[in-house]
């Protein structure tokens, strides 16, 4: 296949539409409110636990090899309870536990501890992910980092707020200089291999392991890209598109495709449509999935 220009790119990432219902934007549903309200109630349950546990060091070791806490399944397994009794019929999507209806309109989708590595080895940067979806579409985004009680909200058709102020991306358009934090250097699909050796030596300057607190400083104007590529889920990127999008930014899967319910294999985000552009053309580069890539290795 021949591989994607940045033409081609650019025409991928336009910014999606607001998702509509019986002609109706998700940012004038009548129980908007409610929801809003509601993601903030679980963020505040989550951080209870959280914000005096950040130093516990027991684990377990998952099949993936992904280290998982009594932490993980107890925050999860208080919000789906919370779900369950304010919304009986919306669907649950968790890191730890099986979906539920999900196929329903709504779907709550979570990561209890986002970063369980830095949580065990008590590093402040783990944070609570939870996304309200609407027919498979991230239309309500929260993140909260219990230890510095910060927290993002974004709604799609709003500006996105951090601790209840609005805030934006860089607006920054050149890939040449920009900064860039890249979560997870040890576990990078092979195609994306090259692409990140060019990112980091592009950019001014490159943080890595924040995972998506690295997302949420982008929102905030502090870094220019933040991208995963391979071991994440939906649970770890739906509740950040409604955030980016609402600060400015731009955020898809790798291959610019929207997020949705479904596991990608890759997300990058940037500042700005014309970044994310670049940037996606960087790593999308000979070596790709486009070009029958495949595997997963640390950069090496």
């Amino acid at each position: 296949m021949v591989r994607r220009g940045l033409a081609a790119v650019r025409t991928i990432v336009a910014v999606r539409p607001p998702i509509e219902r019986q002609g109706m934007a998700f940012a004038d549903h009548p129980h908007i409110t409610e929801f809003v309200e509601f993601i903030g109630e679980l963020g505040d349950a989550a951080r209870r636990v959280l914000r005096e546990r950040h130093d516990d060091s027991r684990f377990e070791t998952k099949e993936d090899q992904s280290p998982v806490t009594e932490f993980d399944r107890g925050v999860e397994a208080a919000l789906r309870a919370m779900i369950h009794e304010r919304f009986p019929a919306h669907g649950i999507i968790g890191e730890e536990f099986p979906p539920e209806r999900a196929d329903a309109e709504f779907v709550w989708i979570m990561d209890p501890i986002d970063g369980t590595k830095s949580f065990v080895a008590g590093v402040p940067v783990f944070t609570t992910l939870v996304a309200l979806c609407q027919s498979g579409a991230p239309v309500l985004g929260m993140m909260d980092a219990s230890v510095s009680q910060d927290r993002w909200l974004g709604v799609q058709g709003r500006p996105t707020t951090l601790n209840g102020r609005e805030v934006s991306t860089s607006e920054r358009t050149e890939l040449d200089g920009a900064t860039l934090s890249w979560s997870q250097p040890d576990n990078v699909l092979e195609e994306h291999r090259e692409g990140l050796r060019t990112l980091m030596t592009r950019a001014a300057w490159s943080v890595f392991g924040a995972a998506s607190y690295g997302f949420g400083r982008l929102a905030a104007g502090a870094i220019d890209i933040a991208a995963y590529s391979g071991g994440i889920g939906a649970y770890d990127v739906c509740a950040l598109v409604p955030i980016i999008e609402g600060a400015g930014g731009v955020i898809t899967d790798g291959d610019g495709a929207p997020l949705t319910t479904r596991n990608p294999r890759a997300c990058v985000a940037a500042a700005t449509p014309e970044l994310h552009a670049q940037a996606l053309d960087v790593l999308n580069g000979p070596g790709s999935r486009l070009h029958g890539g495949a595997g997963m290795q640390a950069i090496g």
